[in-house]
């Protein structure tokens, strides 16, 4: 069991974390969410993190990651809307609408010319070469649609609906391109990245193909998606903990909407594998993914797994009602619920860190410069784990909003 009670305190734990941490000025949302907050004491990734995000503001110890990436910022802006309804709380639908507003007529992140894939998404920040990656675009487009279905207005302010379409085909002709999901493409026209061999990009970017094609009806979207589950299928043993957790999100999304059995039966593997791994007392799914956060059976991460198992998990219920993912679930979000920093510092309280040790009962397990413990992330971490809360008050899914 979940205490709805202990949920709604969670939620709006966390959105006062959003609001008074400084991951938002103003905190009105209406230039946006940074990245994260790195804690900068004893911190042996520091060196590197502010080398490659030279955009910080230090402020001892702790500083603010000030670029700001499109895909946290819908996160985030989905995170206040449901707030919203799940809170009654009419302010953050104003937050919700800043955040849309600097994404689509501030950050210049959006490109709507030729050069690159028209309607893709970078980062604001201070590197000149754009980078477009499929794993945040895939939120970016999905999030679009989902908000577009939902709140009618703001879809008629931000013509939603269309760049979510515009992403999502722009992802899918470079599917195409890396059909194999093997070959290297061709580095002098290649514009994407992100790995598609790994589920970390690849799923998510078939999560947003689901959307599109409940849109749409186009079949380019069902057989982008077909042909990297025939990929999954043969490489299923060879991925962690987090990646079968994004297996789990996009195989989820693609049997809710597209209605595939293929699609069902890849869920319930990547939901399998991720339940034979979790500690069922406490709820942990050890840490192992190891490009970017340290590894550990005793470690719970909560950017690059525990997060994206919940959010599976709950997408998953929408399609399986086998009593013993609901367990799973529970288990895992009880566990985020328990660890949520209680600390009374503007910059910690209400908020998840970027990892904790089960066995010394704290923050910790060291770092990594793009994830460990002294990350905080807006998106990816705290928005991800909020916007299920509010789901799970609201007795609503990704897929029926």
């Amino acid at each position: 069991m979940i205490d709805g009670r202990k949920l709604k305190e969670s939620l709006k734990l966390n959105i006062g974390w959003f609001e008074q941490s400084g991951v938002m000025e103003p905190d009105d949302g209406s230039w946006g969410v940074a990245e994260r907050i790195l804690l900068t004491e004893n911190n042996d990734s520091l060196e590197k993190a502010f080398t490659a995000f030279p955009a910080y503001t230090n402020y001892g110890k702790y500083a603010v990651m000030e670029h700001r990436r499109p895909d946290c910022n819908f996160e985030t802006a989905l995170m206040f809307l449901l707030a919203a309804k799940a809170l009654d709380e009419k302010k953050y639908y104003e937050t919700a609408d800043n955040i849309l507003k600097y994404l689509y007529s501030r950050s210049g992140s959006r490109n709507t010319k030729d050069a690159y894939p028209e309607g893709v998404w970078r980062w604001s920040h201070e590197q000149w070469k754009p980078v477009i990656y499929f794993d945040d675009n895939a939120w970016n487009s999905a999030i679009a649609l989902i908000i577009s279905r939902m709140e009618p207005k703001l879809e008629k302010k931000y013509n939603l609906k269309k760049n979510g379409l515009d992403v999502a085909s722009a992802m899918g002709k470079a599917f195409y391109i890396q059909s194999d999901f093997k070959a290297k493409p061709d580095a002098a026209t290649w514009v994407w990245a992100g790995d598609l061999k790994s589920p970390h990009w690849g799923s998510l970017a078939c999560m947003a193909f689901a959307y599109a094609y409940r849109e749409t009806g186009e079949e380019k979207y069902l057989n982008a998606a077909l042909s990297y589950n025939k990929y999954l299928i043969e490489n299923m043993a060879n991925f962690s903990t987090s990646e079968y957790a994004y297996i789990l999100i996009g195989s989820s999304a693609c049997a809710a909407f597209m209605g595939k059995k293929e699609f069902t039966d890849m869920a319930h593997d990547a939901a399998d594998r991720i339940l034979a791994k979790m500690d069922m007392t406490t709820g942990n799914v050890p840490s192992e993914w190891g490009k970017e956060a340290p590894t550990g059976t005793y470690l719970v991460d909560t950017i690059y797994t525990q997060n994206w198992v919940v959010t599976g998990l709950h997408m998953f219920l929408a399609i399986a009602k086998d009593e013993k993912y609901r367990n799973a679930f529970e288990k895992a979000m009880n566990l985020l619920l328990k660890i949520q920093d209680n600390s009374s510092e503007k910059y910690l309280k209400g908020c998840w860190r970027g990892m904790y040790d089960m066995n010394t009962k704290s923050w910790g397990g060291g770092n990594r410069y793009e994830g460990g413990a002294d990350s905080i992330y807006t998106g990816w971490t705290n928005a991800p784990i909020s916007i299920v809360s509010a789901l799970y008050t609201l007795e609503k899914s990704y897929m029926n909003l």
